[in-house]
């Protein structure tokens, strides 16, 4: 899990690192692919489409975690 400046987070799923950044819109790249969209399962899910419903809350949970942890970091 990787933090960096701008509320940008890496993490690894299922082998892929799957890389989100808030600023307006929800901003994700994975896979060699990227999206944005207004809420972040609706991002992950334009750029990870196969991902079964389950597959994709774990991962939105796992990058709102990562965001949140990276927010209180920098206090």
């Amino acid at each position: 899990m990787t933090e960096t400046p701008g509320r940008r987070t890496t993490v690894t799923f299922q082998d892929i690192d799957v890389t989100a950044t808030k600023d307006r819109l929800w901003h994700v790249e994975a896979a060699g692919r990227s999206a944005e969209a207004a809420f972040l399962d609706q991002a992950v899910e334009l750029v990870l489409p196969r991902l079964s419903y389950e597959e994709r809350d774990t991962l939105v949970i796992r990058l709102l975690t990562a965001t949140a942890t990276a927010t209180k970091q920098r206090r």
